[in-house]
C-alpha cells in the first residue's frame, strides 16, 4: 500500500504514463490475454447489459447502477477519475481460468466498484473492491504483470477524526486474484515457520459473530463459540489440509509479518477481530483490526477463519 498526496500523483500519471491504461503495451497484453470460450460477459456492449446481468447473479446488486458517464459531484473525485483515464468497465481474465472477467465503476447506494467473476459454464460470482463505508473516490485501472492482468486501485483514505487528522491521502493498491479473492500483489512471499493462529472476535452493534479458534501446525484446532454462531460450547478439530493450506500459505503471501499492528475504520458500532500468529520458533505478530478490512489480504484470512466455524467437523 502507498499513500501520495494528489498534486503527485496527477503529476505521477501524467509524466509516466506507462503505468496508465494509455499504455498501449498494457492495452497490447491484455488483448493478447484470450479466452477458452464465448460467455455472457463477452457478448456485453453496454451498461444495460452489465445492470441486466449483476442482478441475475446477486439479488442485493439489483439497484447497482454502471456509471458509464463517469461524471462526480466532488470536483477532486473526478480531476482523480480523469486523470487516471478511468473506464467504465474493462474485461480481463483475473483469475485465470479462461474465461473473462468485468470490472465496473458503478453507484450501490454510493460509488462502488465491484468485479463480476466468471467461474466457467456461465457460473458468476461478485466481489467487491469497495469494501469500506465512504468510499467516494476510488478508481481501478488494469494492467499486466507477466501473463496475469492486475487491478492498480487508487482510493482516498479515510480522515482521521481521533487524531485530528483530515487530509486525505491518496492510496495506491496493486492488487492480484489470488487464495480466492483480491488481495495485494506480493512479487516475493515470505517463508515464515507458522506454529500457530489464535483468532478472537468481539462484540458489534448487532449480531456478529463472537468466537475464539486456536489451530495448530498438526491441524489441530479448538472453537469456542460464544455468540452469534450456528453452534455454542467449546469444540474441537482437525482443519482439513486443503483449508490448512490455503490459510498458511495466504498469510505468507500477504507477509503478516510486515504488516501494521493496528487497523481501524473511522466509524462506530463495528466489530474488533486479533489476529495472533506464533511463527519461527515462538515470535509472535499480534495484529488488531477493528472493522476487519485492515487490508485486502488480511479480509481474505478473516473470511476463512470465519467459514472454518461451518466448513469443519468440529466435536464437543
Amino acid at each position: 500500500m502507498k499513500k501520495i498526496k494528489l498534486i503527485y500523483l496527477i503529476l505521477l500519471i501524467i509524466t509516466c504514463s506507462c503505468n496508465g491504461q494509455t499504455n498501449k503495451s498494457s492495452e497490447t497484453d491484455l488483448n493478447r490475454i484470450s479466452t477458452k470460450y464465448r460467455n455472457k460477459i463477452d457478448n456485453i456492449i453496454s451498461a444495460k447489459d452489465i445492470e441486466l446481468l449483476i442482478s441475475t447473479v446477486d439479488k442485493r446488486f439489483n439497484d447497482f447502477k454502471v456509471n458509464e458517464s463517469l461524471k462526480f459531484s466532488d470536483k477532486e473525485s473526478q480531476l482523480f477519475c480523469d486523470s487516471l483515464k478511468i473506464k467504465p468497465w474493462i474485461k480481463a481474465d483475473f483469475d485465470g481460468n479462461g474465461y473473462n472477467d468485468l470490472l465496473v465503476v458503478g453507484n450501490w447506494g454510493d460509488h462502488a466498484v465491484i468485479c463480476l467473476m466468471d467461474s466457467g459454464e456461465n457460473k458468476f460470482y461478485i466481489k467487491r473492491i469497495t469494501r469500506r463505508s465512504f468510499q467516494d473516490c476510488t478508481f481501478p485501472i488494469v494492467q499486466v504483470v507477466g501473463q496475469t492482468p492486475v487491478i492498480i486501485n487508487y482510493s482516498r483514505s479515510e480522515p482521521d477524526w481521533k487524531n485530528h487528522k483530515t487530509d486525505r491521502l491518496l492510496i495506491r493498491d496493486t492488487l492480484v486474484f489470488q487464495f480466492g479473492d483480491f488481495v495485494e500483489f506480493n512479487s516475493m512471499p515470505a517463508k515464515h515457520t507458522i506454529e500457530k493462529i489464535e483468532y478472537s472476535t468481539g462484540p458489534c452493534f448487532g449480531t456478529c459473530p463472537i468466537f475464539e479458534m486456536t489451530i495448530n501446525s498438526n491441524r489441530k484446532a479448538t472453537f469456542k463459540a460464544q455468540e452469534y454462531n450456528k453452534v455454542k460450547g467449546n469444540f474441537s478439530s482437525i482443519i482439513d489440509t486443503l483449508n490448512y493450506n490455503l490459510l498458511i500459505h495466504l498469510l505468507n503471501y500477504i507477509d503478516f509479518v510486515k504488516l501494521k499492528k493496528n487497523y481501524a475504520v473511522n466509524w462506530t458500532d463495528d466489530q474488533t477481530c486479533t489476529l495472533k500468529i506464533t511463527y519461527d520458533n515462538g515470535k509472535i505478530k499480534e495484529i488488531r483490526d477493528y472493522g476487519l478490512i485492515g487490508t485486502f489480504g488480511l479480509n481474505r484470512t478473516y473470511n476463512i477463519l470465519f467459514k472454518l466455524r461451518e466448513n469443519q467437523k468440529w466435536e464437543k
